[in-house]
């Protein structure tokens, strides 16, 4: 495959779950290699996900001023343009969730004559019990009836893909052919290249960015942490019940970023699950269903007439599945996993400095509640007395007999672990998944 031309912007698209974290992992933590090769990596992060939000959809996080992302935005329109790099790579999987006015206002912005936009392809049934539960940590306000059990929301999303309900970003961005064809027909078929993802080859998906962008062999190196690991259905199980315990309290959209999604659920998934422990699984009726969504569109990617790179017909082959089943109905959660959920979440609230938010930010009630705690100005930024403070509480919180007898800080995580400990009780069996 031939290196794209000098002066060329690789906008990488996604969508999600086709490998964009390893992707995007490689190219940021390999910096200093790419520079010296002429490639630049553009943003300061892994990706500039606040600003491609904003573009693509008009979004932002729930903390986040509405007008913060787009002016992030034209900052990295301009680090783009003044870059002397030979190749400048620009990559975000929410920009597949761009309309096609959007999708020209993104091109336009970046220069149409000079950008070549890569989407990332996996079969889709590699990518539902992933997505779901993606929506699961990201999502809590979509509302819990059973379109949100994994089941149904399967019967939604593939039974009626022209109207899937609770998550319509899914065909967004998982309809392939759909989101090849818009991008093609704004900026060209010879300015599109679609990448087949195949597992069987790890060093695939960063080879094709190498040969795109004329990178040496070898200079994308993957990660270890690159891949986001799946909740196991315990972890997943808890997340619905303490979810549906959040809706129920009247918590905000901006402290479930703060304190669920960027604090305790990712403290969770630093955990090691046993290998025993059961996963969530797709069943065969629903893996049969995709693959025949998936050869609907290899047909529509052939015939746009975009550059391939790998095999089409992966998108159609239901013998590439993987985790098909149906879920066990009774799901016990381990204390193993209830415990790390809320130290996770009392660490992102031990850790919420005392003094007010950037200008830039709105945040919840709950997090105002806890900047107004001074007291913790005093050990936030010093790791060695966070780690004392965390044990002060958490056997505070242990010894504690009533509710007013816990400080405030610690009362915060008391009623966090009430909640949880309720939910987890509580907690909805998974149905055994059949076709409806």
């Amino acid at each position: 495959m031939s290196a794209l031309p000098d002066g060329t912007v690789l906008l990488h698209i996604g969508p999600h779950k086709t490998g964009t974290t390893a992707v995007q992992m490689a190219f940021h933590e390999n910096r200093p290699a790419l520079a010296a090769q002429g490639v630049e990596y553009a943003g300061a992060s892994t990706q500039p996900m606040v600003e491609a939000m904003a573009v693509a959809s008009g979004q932002s996080f729930a903390v986040e001023h509405a007008d913060s992302g787009m002016r992030r935005w034209r900052e990295l329109v301009d680090e783009v343009h003044a870059s002397p790099a030979r190749v400048v790579v620009l990559s975000s999987e929410f920009f597949s969730e761009a309309s096609p006015e959007r999708v020209r206002r993104i091109l336009d912005d970046l220069g149409p004559e000079r950008t070549h936009v890569v989407v990332t392809l996996r079969p889709v049934f590699r990518i539902l019990a992933s997505q779901w539960q993606q929506y699961m940590q990201n999502r809590p306000l979509l509302g819990y009836d059973d379109a949100l059990d994994y089941a149904g929301w399967l019967d939604r999303v593939l039974n009626s893909p022209e109207n899937p309900g609770v998550t319509p970003s899914f065909w967004k961005r998982h309809r392939h052919d759909r989101l090849v064809q818009t991008w093609a027909e704004a900026i060209g078929a010879d300015r599109v290249t679609a990448i087949v993802v195949d597992e069987s080859d790890r060093r695939m998906l960063l080879r094709a960015f190498e040969d795109l962008t004329g990178l040496a062999d070898g200079t994308l190196v993957a990660e270890a942490a690159a891949e986001n690991r799946s909740l196991t259905l315990a972890e997943v199980s808890m997340l619905r019940a303490f979810n549906r315990r959040f809706l129920e309290h009247g918590w905000s959209a901006a402290d479930y970023t703060r304190y669920l999604r960027f604090g305790a659920i990712r403290f969770l998934l630093e955990r090691v699950p046993d290998p025993a422990e059961e996963r969530l699984l797709t069943p065969q009726w629903a893996v049969d269903r995709a693959a025949e969504l998936g050869a609907e569109m290899a047909g529509g990617i052939r015939a746009s007439g975009v550059r391939v790179v790998g095999d089409l017909d992966r998108l159609g082959d239901p013998t590439l599945a993987r985790g098909v089943g149906d879920n066990t109905a009774d799901v016990p959660v381990p204390q193993e996993v209830w415990t790390r959920f809320l130290a996770g979440l009392l660490v992102a609230v031990v850790r919420t400095p005392g003094v007010p938010p950037p200008p830039t930010r709105t945040p919840g009630p709950l997090e105002v509640r806890v900047r107004e705690e001074r007291g913790m100005r005093a050990w936030g930024s010093d790791p060695e007395a966070l780690r004392r403070r965390v044990a002060e509480l958490t056997a505070q919180v242990e010894r504690a007999r009533r509710v007013d007898e816990v400080s405030r800080p610690a009362l915060l995580a008391e009623v966090a672990r009430r909640i949880a400990a309720r939910a987890v009780r509580r907690a909805p069996r998974l149905r055994r998944t059949r076709r409806s």
